[in-house]
Parts: structure tokens; C-alpha cells; sequence
């Protein structure tokens, strides 16, 4: 390959081997090989002249992506949920996406947000609170599942005293189950406080933590899913970004609202409804609204707008690096 020039480089990654299309600026292609992933950025570096890398995103890129970085490369990653040239190509093949990648990287590449090594550590945090947390709840669910097949009926059987009952009942299903679960209480309260720690250190989630409602686990989750807020041009598209805006229905002249998009992660919007019941029966200004909206649209989509107000406010909080109350939503106008 002839030295110098600008190359885009297209890249579909797979655990094992990756499929590579080089491309000149000019669109014609120069080199399409198969390299084997672990040597993908040497690869990738060893090509004369600039480059300009597309990568699709997988949950193994951070490491392909801060190598190739290192090595000098200018580097996007697109959400394969928006590059839409390869969910439309009629043959789908590992050569066909890399082929597809690269000549978007020269004409239109839909990038994805890539956040910093900080900024990831905090969401694998927050990730491994949602697993344990998940675990917890199936944990329960299941020992009353149990008990209601056998008929048998303990009041608040999570309690103390209710723990009692149920080891008394001399059910091996119960006992084991029981055991898992204490395991799994402890490592939720050694989560928890790692994230108070790290809420302690991180003014982003400080600030975020002052909104009723929503604790230290669930502003560091939204701040690190937010991560740069200066990146959404209003909070319209924050909120779509988590997911809480209706989705849009238009035929012709006609338009219809549709239910949330559901967007982003799933387990921030549920932790965000959570939150938005206790805003509602906390906090003054957020039951006003609360009321208002449920009057029209009922109690579930009135805590979906609660929902989206609290991350709304939350971009403002962030983008005017003020506290709830120095925000003061109730007296402003914040979208």
C-alpha cells in the first residue's frame, strides 16, 4: 500500500477475528482482510498516512477503542442501531458492515457518545448495584412464589421476626434461598456505600442528589449516563436520550403520540419512576405537577412526567452547575 494520504479505516469487530475495509478519501478501496481482534490496533497503526477509524460498537470496544486512540488514530464508534446502511444491506456478512462502515466514516458517520475512563468505572459501578439489585427482588419473589404454592401465608416475611418464621418452617427451598439472599443484601450494602464514597468525591452527582427523590445511587446512574450534558443541544434531548419522551407517529399531515420510546437504559428509567413517587409525595412543587398531569393522563403516565421533569431539571442543574434549590424549578421556566 503506497505511503501517505488520508485512509478510513472500517471496522467490524468480533471477539475473535475482525473483518477490516480500507478505504481513500476519495471512496475507492484499497485493502478488505480478516485480522485477528488482539492485534487489531497494531494493525490498524501499522497503515501509512492519517487515519480515520468507524467502529461499531460491542461491549468489548473500550479497550480497542483507548488502544487505537493511543496509537495516534482518529476514532468514532457508531451504535449499529443507527447505521442504518447495514440494517438495510440485503446481504448481511462480517465484509458487507466493515464496507459499510468505512464509506460512512467518509461521507456521514452517526457517532456514539464515548465517555471517559472516569466516567466508565462509575457506570460499571452503577451496573453491578442494578445486578445485585435485580438478584435481590428475584430473590424474594421467588420465596414468595414458594410460599404461595404450599398455601402458607407470613406476614412481612422479610422482617426480622418474619425471617424467623420462615426458617421455622423447616423448608430446605426456603432455608437456601434465605441464605442467598443475606449474601446478597450484604454485597448491596457494600455497593451502596462505594457509591456514597464515590458520590462524596463526584460534584456532578452532589449536585444531582439534592433533587427529592433521588439518592446517591440513582444521581451518580444519571449522571454518568448524562456524562457531558454540554453534547445534548437542550433538555428535550436529554430526556429522549434516557428514553422518557413519547415517540413520534406522523403520516402526512397527521401526527400522534406514541408511549415512550424506552431508548438508553431501561433499569435508570425504572429507578427514575421509583424516584418520581417519592418526589411526588415529598416534595410540594413535583405533586403540583404530579396532579396537574394525572388529572389529564392518569397516575402512570403522571409519574412518566415526573420521571422526565427530574431528568430535565437535571441537565439544567448540570449545564448551570446549581443544586435543586438554587435551581429553583418552581419559580423558573427550565423546559
Amino acid at each position: 500500500m503506497s505511503s501517505g494520504g488520508t485512509l478510513y479505516v472500517g471496522v467490524d469487530v468480533h471477539e475473535g477475528e475482525s473483518q477490516v475495509a480500507v478505504y481513500k478519501s476519495d471512496g475507492e478501496l484499497l485493502l478488505e482482510r480478516s485480522v485477528r481482534t488482539r492485534i487489531l490496533p497494531r494493525f490498524i497503526s501499522s497503515l501509512p498516512g492519517e487515519k480515520h477509524v468507524g467502529l461499531e460498537s460491542v461491549g468489548f470496544i473500550y479497550p480497542i477503542y483507548d488502544a487505537l486512540v493511543k496509537e495516534g488514530c482518529d476514532v468514532a464508534v457508531a451504535n449499529p442501531n443507527n447505521v442504518l446502511l447495514i440494517a438495510r444491506t440485503r446481504i448481511k456478512h462480517d465484509r458487507v458492515d466493515a464496507r459499510v462502515l468505512g464509506e460512512l466514516r467518509i461521507n456521514f458517520f452517526p457517532k456514539s457518545h464515548i465517555p471517559s475512563e472516569a466516567t466508565r468505572e462509575k457506570r460499571l459501578l452503577t451496573r453491578e448495584r442494578v445486578r445485585y439489585g435485580v438478584k435481590r427482588a428475584e430473590l424474594k419473589n421467588s420465596i414468595k412464589w414458594f410460599l404461595k404454592r404450599r398455601g402458607i401465608h407470613v406476614k412481612k416475611p422479610f422482617s426480622i421476626a418474619g425471617r424467623r418464621q420462615l426458617l421455622a418452617l423447616g423448608l430446605p427451598e426456603v432455608e437456601h434461598r434465605l441464605k442467598e439472599l443475606e449474601l446478597v443484601e450484604k454485597i448491596v450494602e457494600e455497593l451502596d456505600l462505594r457509591i456514597m464514597a464515590v458520590v462524596s468525591r463526584d460534584h456532578a452527582a452532589r449536585l444531582l442528589d439534592t433533587i427529592p427523590g433521588l439518592g446517591a445511587y440513582t444521581a451518580l446512574f444519571l449522571s454518568s449516563f448524562l456524562d457531558d450534558v454540554d453534547r445534548f443541544p437542550d433538555s428535550k434531548r436529554a430526556c429522549a436520550y434516557v428514553g422518557l419522551v413519547p415517540s413520534l407517529h406522523q403520516s402526512g399531515d397527521t401526527a400522534r403520540l406514541g408511549h415512550i420510546t424506552r431508548q438508553g437504559n431501561k433499569w435508570l428509567r425504572r429507578n427514575l419512576v421509583e424516584c418520581a413517587r417519592w418526589a411526588v409525595r415529598n416534595d410540594p412543587h413535583m405533586k403540583v405537577f404530579y396532579e396537574r398531569v394525572k388529572g389529564r393522563k392518569g397516575k402512570k403516565k403522571a409519574l412518566v412526567a415526573v420521571a422526565r421533569k427530574i431528568v430535565s431539571y437535571a441537565f439544567w442543574m448540570l449545564k448551570r452547575n446549581l443544586t435543586y434549590e438554587e435551581l429553583a424549578p418552581w419559580k423558573n421556566d427550565w423546559g
